[in-house]
């Protein structure tokens, strides 16, 4: 890997493991609608695209305005139930620690909101990534380039000078857009053979792995 000075993080699948979490929270908020529950593996599907994708796709037959009633329901219901289940994927806090020993710049980029964005970055990473951003009305959400190319200005670095980790095909494009070097996981919300059809630039398979990515490079 070429050397580079800040590394952005994406956080759903990359860094934090939510899944369950976010499962719990989509089916209490469909029970309350009389919609059918949905499976750990049904919804890790549909994440990536942020609350509104998340419901477009989990709920993709009713109308649009009930559809915008979900959303909502489930932001507020999400954003204070964001911590109970969830956790860093085992490993990656020491990676995170490296990585700062080894001088670079980090930051988390996620289209989850902002609210539950900070709750997540105060209980796990305060010490160990510079912030973390969530959605926000100031951006337009990922693969859209702004909120990285924001998390850039904030740490001082140029795009040639950062990479992208994420574990999906939205990290891939929003990397692609943003003109940093891109690298999936394929610990996280989609299976490595179809992380492999985006072509990244780098595909890493454990915390490890990833942190010798880096640490070797610098």
């Amino acid at each position: 890997m070429k050397l580079c000075k800040a590394i952005i993080f994406d956080m759903d699948g990359t860094v934090l493991d939510t899944l369950d979490e976010l499962t719990t929270s989509l089916n209490h908020i469909f029970q309350l609608h009389q919609l059918p529950p949905k499976t750990a593996q049904e919804v890790r599907a549909c994440l990536g695209y942020g609350y509104e994708g998340l419901i477009e796709r989990a709920a993709a037959a009713v109308s649009a305005a009930q559809k915008a009633v979900l959303t909502e329901e489930f932001k507020s219901y999400y954003s204070s139930h964001c911590q109970g289940h969830t956790h860093p994927y085992a490993g990656i806090l020491d990676v995170l620690s490296q990585l700062r020993q080894a001088g670079y710049r980090t930051a988390i980029v996620s289209n989850k909101g902002q609210a539950a964005v900070s709750s997540l970055h105060d209980e796990f990473f305060k010490d160990l990534v510079d912030f973390s951003m969530g959605e926000s009305p100031a951006y337009k959400k990922k693969p859209a380039p702004d909120m990285v190319w924001e998390a850039l200005k904030r740490l001082g670095c140029a795009k040639e000078d950062a990479a992208y980790v994420g574990d999906s095909e939205v990290d891939k494009l929003t990397a692609d857009h943003a003109g940093l070097t891109s690298v999936l996981v394929s610990w996280g919300f989609r299976d490595k053979s179809f992380l492999e059809s985006l072509h990244p630039d780098y595909l890493v398979d454990s915390r490890q792995e990833l942190a010798d990515l880096f640490c070797r490079a610098h």
